[in-house]
C-alpha cells in the first residue's frame, strides 16, 4: 500500500463565513426520494450512535415532496443543511451534487471525516461504522464500500443494470488501474486531507463518472485507498433510469480522466476564491 505524499500542497483557506463544528460530514445527493427520507435519516442517526455530525443534502429539483420532508428534518434536528440546486441539467448530475456538498462541507465545517452515500437506501446506514473505523484507524485516507470484493453482495438489482455496472467498472479499471475493484460505488468514507485535496482541484465531470475522476485524483496523489465488502440494495433502478447520455458521456470522460491520471495531471485551482467548480 503506497503512503500518501501531499505534504507540499498549500493549505486550503476556508471561507470567512461562520464555521460550524462537527466531526462527521455526510454528503447526501437527492432527487425525488420522498419514500426513503425518513428511514434514511433515522438509520443514519442510529448508526452514528450520537456521534457529532452534519448532513449536507443536495437536491437537484425534486418534485415529489422530498424537499418538504428535508425541511421538516431541518426544523426537528439542527444537523441538516440543504443545498437546493434549481438549474435544470441534462443527464444525471450526481457528481456535481457531490462536489457541491463537498465544497460546502470543507468551507463551512471543521469535520475531519466525510461520508458520501445515495439517498435511496441502496447504501445501508448500518455499514457506516465499518467505513468510519477504517478511516479513523489511520491506515488509509479513502475507504470504498465495494460491490466487487470477497464477501460483497448485490440484492434486488435487475441483471441489465448489474451488467452495465460491471462492464463499465471493468472499462474504468482497464484505463486507470486494476488496484481498485469498484470505481462506481458512491458509498465512500475519507479524511479531511482527501476532502481538501478534491476541493483544491478542478473536477471536470458532473455526471456519475465523477466518482472515477475523484478516485483518479486521489490515486495520482498517492492517497491510501482500501475497500471493504458491502451489500448493495437495488431499488428498482431499472435500465431505463440509466440515461444513454450518461453512458456516452462516461465513455468519453474515462479516457480524458485516464490521460490526466497517467500523463497530464490534475489542474489545481488558482485560490480559495475559485471553489465554485463548473462541471459539464
Amino acid at each position: 500500500m503506497v503512503e500518501a505524499d501531499i505534504c507540499n500542497q498549500r493549505p486550503f483557506v476556508r471561507s470567512s463565513e461562520e464555521i460550524a463544528t462537527s466531526s462527521l460530514a455526510i454528503i447526501l445527493p437527492l432527487l425525488n426520494e420522498a419514500p426513503h427520507i425518513t428511514p434514511l435519516f433515522a438509520g443514519i442517526r442510529q448508526a452514528l450512535g450520537g456521534r457529532p455530525h452534519v448532513i449536507c443534502v443536495i437536491d437537484d429539483g425534486s418534485r415529489d415532496g422530498t424537499l418538504e420532508l428535508v425541511r421538516a428534518e431541518m426544523k426537528q434536528h439542527g444537523d441538516v443543511h440543504l443545498i437546493s440546486r434549481h438549474k435544470r441539467f441534462r443527464g444525471c448530475q450526481r457528481g456535481g451534487a457531490l462536489l457541491a456538498g463537498l465544497v460546502w462541507a470543507v468551507a463551512h465545517t471543521d469535520c475531519d471525516l466525510f461520508v458520501e452515500m445515495d439517498g435511496d437506501l441502496s447504501h445501508r446506514p448500518e455499514e457506516m461504522p465499518d467505513g468510519i473505523a477504517l478511516v479513523t484507524s489511520g491506515g488509509c485516507d479513502v475507504v470504498i464500500a465495494s460491490k466487487y470484493v470477497a464477501g460483497a453482495r448485490e440484492v434486488n438489482r435487475e441483471w441489465p443494470r448489474r451488467a452495465v455496472s460491471l462492464i463499465g467498472n471493468q472499462v474504468v479499471r482497464t484505463v486507470l488501474t486494476r488496484r481498485i475493484r469498484d470505481f462506481s460505488n458512491g458509498y465512500r468514507f475519507y479524511n479531511r486531507v482527501a476532502a481538501e485535496l478534491l476541493s483544491r482541484h478542478r473536477l471536470r465531470w458532473g455526471s456519475p463518472i465523477y466518482l472515477s475522476e475523484a478516485l483518479a485524483l486521489w490515486l495520482r496523489y498517492r492517497m491510501r485507498v482500501v475497500e471493504f465488502p458491502s451489500v448493495y440494495v437495488g431499488r428498482h433502478e431499472g435500465i431505463s433510469k440509466l440515461r444513454w447520455l450518461d453512458l456516452a458521456k462516461a465513455l468519453m470522460a474515462i479516457f480524458e480522466i485516464g490521460w490526466r491520471y497517467h500523463v497530464a495531471g490534475f489542474e489545481e485551482l488558482p485560490g480559495p476564491e475559485g471553489t465554485e467548480q463548473a462541471a459539464p
